[in-house]
């Protein structure tokens, strides 16, 4: 591992900053159990992260729960992700 101040930790605090580097960026979550995390996300081609975005695990346990990107003025990254709940149970 390299020090703190290595190239790759410079990039990780850019995208947790908000800083789009290389299409990719930190979003902010918002509410559920992952509530004031951040996300770093791979942007589509559009310049639009993915939605939407399914967590598991958490302080709620095993359970699945979904957010859905949507724009924020109030956020470097113009990007929040905000809780819309569990996400359903698909059957395999």
């Amino acid at each position: 591992m390299g020090t703190d101040n290595s190239e790759h930790m410079k990039t990780i605090d850019r995208w947790l900053a908000g800083e789009v580097v290389n299409n990719t960026v930190g979003i902010k979550v918002i509410g559920g159990p992952f509530d004031g995390r951040t996300k770093i996300v791979l942007l589509g081609p559009d310049g639009t992260p993915p939605t939407p975005l399914h967590a598991s695990g958490g302080p709620a346990g095993t359970t699945r729960h979904a957010y859905e990107a949507v724009r924020s003025t109030d956020t470097r990254a113009g990007w929040i992700y905000t809780y819309t709940g569990p996400a359903p149970v698909t059957k395999s």
